[in-house]
């Protein structure tokens, strides 16, 4: 075909992954395939032979029957050995690969693919016509790998297209490396000069130390000029904590600027957030170190989004339960990009429980009680608050009367109950106001 109506072309998701299912199929429904998945190898070749696609993506570890036996099933049945057949998988080792093969795979995708390539590679063999042959009739290419003998059975076009896709997947791959160690290489740059910094001021506090010591035995009479001196250069050295400090807060306000290019409303909302929830950390007197990373935590509590559509996170009208489930997944992708920034705070923790409740109804973990952090009780407030009594492009502001009612009727269930006494008493005594948005 030259064409591709893609309306009328059925695509078979085999994934045992939900979110990887669900991530696939927005992908190709956003393209306008028709879409069927299954949860294993073996429900997915009773649809194929209950209603054939025009294309197989599969994972390959599965339970019950694996990817590479559900493609051996396919290439083997007369009826379905036309069907092109994309092999995804996060496995990497050559043996893989032979195993592929050996299925008669078309074409062989890595995780975590890139969703260009992934659409250029069903394009490519939907335009592609697969001439069938008799399993029997294909060709075995015996060979020893490792010490071990192997025999393939594969066409020598699935052989070459297979191998094909591999090397192009590993040359998207390469480049996507070298992006990441560059951007890496410039970060440790960043942190090299902070540190040197920071060992400069050690040494310098040191040599001043030392030499107030000498300078005390050989004179007495300089001493309080001495001291002065003293105070004045750790002053210095207590403004060069502070700028290092600086830095790791212009870090995060960084990553907060990202999401506020991509998508000011979320950042504005964020904003907000951090307002009311520093008023109520100091109601409710927390310690410096969680007030900071309470502080911290909130500028980019929602940086996860950055990986949901704009079209979901903006849409005007209600959102499917698909939608949700995937905007769900934003304090784990937040979580992911935080956990390995060593931070003098839990940012990354508080992150990925700021959905919690206090009941264990809440998200990713159903975190409840005392294994949710305080910094994350308090933010899972201060952003209900701040969304309802909020505009949100799916409804009008419902008004901070209603939103303090939600957290009322809620309190000792879902919400802590010392969070939302202090929560109420800094809007209702004391007269907290959100800025204008």
């Amino acid at each position: 075909m030259s064409v591709i109506n893609k309306a009328e072309t059925k695509i078979l998701i085999a994934e045992d992954s939900p979110t990887q299912s669900l991530k696939l199929q927005i992908l190709l429904e956003e393209q306008k395939y028709q879409v069927m998945a299954a949860s294993n190898g073996k429900e997915a070749l009773e649809m194929c032979q209950a209603d054939p696609p025009n294309l197989i993506i599969t994972d390959i570890e599965m339970p019950e029957m694996s990817g590479y036996e559900f493609c051996e099933a396919v290439k083997n049945d007369p009826e379905l050995m036309h069907i092109p057949v994309i092999l995804l998988t996060s496995l990497s080792d050559p043996v893989d690969v032979i195993r592929g093969v050996s299925a008669r795979g078309d074409c062989y995708v890595t995780k975590p693919y890139n969703g260009y390539f992934l659409s250029s590679k069903i394009e490519h063999h939907l335009m592609t016509p697969i001439v069938g042959l008799d399993p029997d009739a294909i060709p075995s290419l015996d060979f020893t790998f490792k010490g071990k003998e192997y025999s393939v059975k594969s066409t020598p076009g699935q052989m070459l297209g297979l191998l094909l896709s591999i090397y192009e997947d590993s040359v998207l791959r390469n480049y996507e490396l070298t992006q990441t160690e560059e951007a890496l290489e410039e970060i440790t740059q960043k942190l090299e000069k902070k540190v040197s910094a920071q060992e400069e001021a050690e040494k310098q506090l040191k040599e001043l130390n030392d030499s107030l010591e000498a300078k005390v035995v050989e004179r007495t009479v300089a001493l309080e000029m001495e001291i002065l001196e003293h105070k004045a250069t750790t002053g210095k050295l207590r403004s060069n904590l502070k700028m290092l400090r600086k830095a790791m807060e212009g870090t995060i306000t960084a990553m907060a600027n990202t999401l506020d290019i991509r998508d000011p409303y979320t950042a504005d909302h964020q904003r907000r957030v951090v307002k009311l929830a520093v008023a109520i950390g100091e109601e409710m007197d927390i310690s410096k170190g969680k007030m900071d990373g309470l502080r911290m935590a909130g500028v980019i509590h929602d940086i996860g989004k950055i990986a949901i559509p704009l079209a979901i996170l903006n849409k005007p009208g209600k959102i499917t339960d698909t939608e949700f489930t995937l905007i769900k997944t934003h304090s784990e992708v937040g979580y992911d990009i935080l956990k390995k920034v060593e931070f003098p705070w839990p940012i990354a923790d508080i992150v990925i429980q700021h959905h919690e409740r206090l009941d264990g109804s809440g998200y990713p973990k159903g975190l409840s009680g005392d294994e949710i952090l305080l910094e994350a009780k308090i933010l899972a407030v201060a952003d209900v608050v701040e969304a309802m009594s909020s505009h949100r492009p799916y409804r009008p502001a419902l008004g901070m009367d209603k939103a303090l009612e939600e957290i009322i009727t809620k309190k000792g269930t879902i919400f802590d109950p010392a969070v939302v006494d202090a929560c109420v008493k800094v809007i209702k005594r004391k007269g907290f106001t959100f800025p204008e948005q």
